[in-house]
């Protein structure tokens, strides 16, 4: 499943994963950030110093053979994730392009939600400090897709709107268990009894019409408006602004003091500068022991 963090991943993949015949992990970004656009593999020592810190790898508890290079270690990661033969659908949120140098047969769930409430979501992550670089995030994701696409029969990829999923669930499952070969179960609907996330909300749709003011939405619409077209979404109707010097200033100082702010709240003083420290000066175990402690602090934070 391709689709850009906060785009209702989290959502689709506890219900995916309720069907009894498809298994997913969730998120596997981790097989693929470290091929480069031209295909090329990591040493396996680089691999395996990069698995060493990734929070996410380390939560799933893979046995790691020291002894497999990069594409075999990934495929035993993946036979790791089958169980009892059912269709194995992986999240991932960026770099999809890269996926076809490790898994070549692979078909895509392509799931999109409208940028402005992807930005809106970032925000309150704490990785972007307005919607004009919140968007960015969605941006990259989807020219990566774009990339992938063009690559792609059309039996190879289903697209589907978060939006779609929540106007009616049932519909929307549906399209995506014909495409993966299986019969829609009522069983993935059955996901809020063991997640804490609740049963499908229509008011979580297209939130940034009441969350963004008019010249927010302006903005945003100048940096994305053409793909926001191009995958079907509606314009605010308010004439696109391009900002100029000094609001282009304004904007990435307030995002870059929004992102610090939130990582010194979340971090602690003494653990963020210790971390800028070891990244600015190439100080590698101390840069490790940061984002181990930093890695436990994200774990209380996760739904």
């Amino acid at each position: 499943m391709a689709g850009t963090v906060r785009s209702g991943s989290t959502f689709l993949r506890l219900m995916l994963n309720s069907h009894p015949g498809i298994t997913n992990p969730g998120e596997c970004d981790f097989l693929f950030d470290v091929v480069d656009d031209e295909g090329r593999y990591p040493s396996i020592d680089a691999y395996h110093h990069f698995l060493s810190t990734n929070r996410i790898f380390l939560a799933k508890h893979l046995n790691v053979d020291p002894g497999l290079p990069y594409p075999v270690l990934v495929s035993s990661f993946i036979e790791q994730f089958g169980q009892d033969h059912s269709k194995l659908v992986m999240n991932i949120h960026r770099h999809f392009h890269r996926v076809p140098y490790v898994l070549p047969d692979a078909r895509y769930i392509h799931l999109l939600r409208d940028p402005r409430d992807v930005a809106r979501s970032c925000m309150g992550m704490g990785w972007a400090g307005n919607v004009y670089y919140g968007v960015d995030i969605w941006i990259d994701a989807e020219r990566s897709w774009d990339k992938l696409k063009q690559t792609l029969r059309d039996d190879q990829y289903l697209e589907i709107k978060y939006e779609e999923l929540l106007e009616d669930v049932e519909v929307g499952l549906g399209r995506i268990c014909r495409f993966l070969g299986l019969a829609y179960s009522s069983q993935m609907l059955d996901y809020a009894k063991s997640s804490t996330y609740d049963k499908p909300d229509k008011s979580l749709s297209y939130q940034w019409k009441k969350k963004f003011s008019q010249h927010e939405l302006a903005l945003v619409e100048d940096k994305v408006g053409d793909l926001l077209v191009a995958r079907g979404y509606e314009l605010s109707g308010y004439t696109p602004v391009k900002p100029g010097l000094i609001e282009r200033l304004a904007l990435n100082y307030e995002n870059r003091k929004y992102r610090v702010r939130h990582q010194l709240k979340r971090y602690g003083i003494r653990l963020y500068v210790m971390n800028r420290i070891a990244n600015k000066f190439g100080l590698r175990s101390m840069r490790e022991a940061c984002i181990a402690r930093m890695n436990k602090i994200d774990l209380n934070y996760l739904k």
